[in-house]
């Protein structure tokens, strides 16, 4: 909240009895800047204060003396509408952009609180798909916005390494050999794993080898829990490897067999308190009273579900996090067993249990060339898309869009590079563009758009504010005079640098990273049609003859151009310095 916000929810604090943290959250932007800049709706305190909110808007108008930053105040209607100081505003949101750089945008609304968030999580021997993405870069995004708002942050990749399916993966390297663990790839394990499938269901007999070689796991047998090693190992390679290729980290791979250890613990509570019982060899909770179908926690031949060890890692989460919000970014369809998860934990009397929350996303989908129409999966060939191949074809493009405008770029840029900033980020940003919950279209040709809503249109704004600062070979400072800055364009900029850190907030409240994505696009407009003023008129050139003119819009754009940088790595992406 800058100074002359703070100064003003104080002063009207005395009249309306309010936390200033509420009156500021009330505060509104006029749609014209003649009503004003700031304007207090006073509907929020009419039942309150028994009176109309015109009654109070002009009774406060009468009550308060303005704060040194306002030079006007006047009651319209329900709104009580102020005007700022504009020079000083303008003079402590550009400098202080300027001395904090990155930092500018952080809050401490968070402080003090831990949020852990769940997110990827693929299972280990399988390739990363596309549709690994969202839950990937969703969930990346989260973290980073969290952190931004003041909370410590806890990324975890509970990795899917337990199950029947390596059963039969243990029994395919077993059954065929040819190829020995240490010398296959992940590739390899698929068609291993696909192969066996399809065997047992001419031959139903190998689904008892399966279960036979998951058993062996489970007791610790050493050829089985070795080639199971190997297949981490393995698979670890490529997913570090992936992530590296989206900038994705994390604090902590808690992979699902590290829960193992817990889960008899857990079931004898469960059945001790009534939660869990015995039905036909297998154990089940019963959620009648939630009107949800019972949740299975062990079947008839003695091995858990992934379900026993979530509720384990919910315990452990809890007991070594005491976290303020725990996040599973998973897919839409996996809502089911989050409230089933949750309702466990309410059973077991768990007070935290109302701090899980599922982060649901929708599909990833894909126009088919053929038919036009957007589909989850490749249509030629009904295989999943793999995450890699759709990585190397957007940085292919952009290398193609890059050497089509080779005379264009400096010495000084690296192509490859470039590409993959390029190609990366058009990927990242066509996604966290689209509210969550909605499903994605994927079209290349709109994603690599300069001129569209794309990721590139963005990374391209930054690099020219990079250029104009290079070019006006003036450094930047906060010793300009920010009153010559006089333009409605200028105006305009300012207050949407101003409500960058609002806009971290509502993301963090709302799980949303659109919301940031969103913001970016609409700053680089605005920045677009005020560059565009000085092509037709030279005195609103940024790089303009006047040396206080060109010092105080040099302030403005730095400002721009690091606002835009800090939005960009909320979203995982490069900002490109030359483009």
């Amino acid at each position: 909240m800058n100074t002359i916000k703070k100064e003003l929810t104080e002063t009207l604090k005395t009249c309306l009895n309010a936390d200033p943290e509420e009156i500021a959250g009330l505060l509104e932007v006029p749609p014209d800047p003649q009503m004003g800049d700031y304007a207090l709706p006073c509907f929020a305190f009419a039942k309150q204060m028994k009176k109309a909110p015109a009654g109070i808007a002009t009774e406060l108008a009468g009550c308060i003396s303005p704060p040194s930053g306002i030079t006007k105040m006047r009651a319209a209607g329900p709104y009580l509408n102020f005007h700022v100081n504009r020079p000083e505003l303008f003079s402590e949101i550009l400098c202080g952009i300027h001395e904090k750089g990155s930092a500018w945008h952080r809050t401490e609304k968070g402080k003090g609180e831990t949020v852990v968030i769940d997110y990827s999580s693929p299972n280990i021997a399988k390739h990363l798909g596309v549709h690994h993405l969202r839950s990937a870069i969703i969930g990346r995004s989260i973290y980073r916005i969290f952190e931004a708002a003041g909370y410590r942050c806890i990324g975890i990749n509970h990795l899917g390494d337990w199950g029947t399916s390596f059963g039969k993966l243990i029994a395919a390297f077993q059954r065929y050999g040819g190829l020995s663990a240490e010398k296959a790839s992940v590739s390899d394990m698929q068609n291993y794993y696909v192969r066996f499938s399809n065997e047992a269901m001419k031959k139903p007999e190998l689904e008892d080898l399966a279960r036979d070689a998951f058993r062996k796991l489970e007791n610790g047998d050493p050829d089985a829990t070795a080639l199971w090693k190997q297949f981490k190992k393995v698979s670890m390679a490529e997913f570090e490897r992936i992530y590296g290729i989206l900038g994705i980290e994390f604090d902590e791979y808690m992979p699902e067999s590290f829960y193992l250890v817990m889960a008899e613990s857990l079931l004898k509570r469960l059945k001790k308190a009534g939660i869990a019982t015995e039905s036909e060899e297998a154990v089940i909770a019963t959620l009648e009273d939630e009107n949800l179908p019972p949740l299975m926690l062990k079947k008839k031949d003695g091995a858990t579900l992934y379900a026993t060890r979530d509720l384990c890692a919910a315990e452990y989460r809890w007991t070594n996090y005491r976290f303020r919000h725990c996040l599973y970014v998973v897919g839409g369809e996996q809502k089911l067993h989050f409230l089933q998860l949750t309702a466990v934990l309410k059973k077991m009397g768990y007070k935290w249990a109302d701090r899980i929350e599922h982060i649901d996303f929708g599909l990833l989908k894909f126009i088919d060339s053929e038919t036009g129409r957007a589909n989850k999966g490749s249509t030629r060939t009904g295989d999943t898309i793999l995450l890699e191949d759709v990585l190397k074809n957007g940085i292919e493009k952009a290398r193609r869009k890059i050497e089509e405008n080779a005379e264009k770029l400096s010495e000084q840029t690296n192509a490859e590079e470039l590409a993959a900033q390029i190609g990366t980020g058009a990927v990242i940003f066509s996604d966290l563009a689209v509210k969550r919950t909605k499903d994605v279209i994927f079209d290349w040709d709109r994603m690599l758009d300069f001129q569209g809503d794309t990721g590139p249109y963005v990374q391209y704004a930054h690099a020219r504010l990079s250029s104009i600062l290079r070019k006006a070979q003036m450094p930047v400072s906060t010793d300009a005079d920010c009153s010559i800055l006089q333009m409605p364009e200028e105006w305009r900029l300012v207050r949407m640098l101003e409500i960058f850190p609002l806009r971290i907030n509502q993301a963090s409240e709302k799980r949303e990273p659109s919301i940031i994505a969103n913001y970016l696009l609409e700053l680089c407009k605005l920045f677009s049609t005020y560059y565009s003023l000085g092509m037709r008129e030279p005195d609103k050139r940024v790089l303009c003859e006047d040396k206080n003119t060109l010092a105080a819009r040099l302030l403005l754009v730095n400002g721009i151009k690091t606002v835009i940088a800090s939005g960009l790595q909320l979203l995982g992406m490069d900002a490109p310095q030359r483009m």
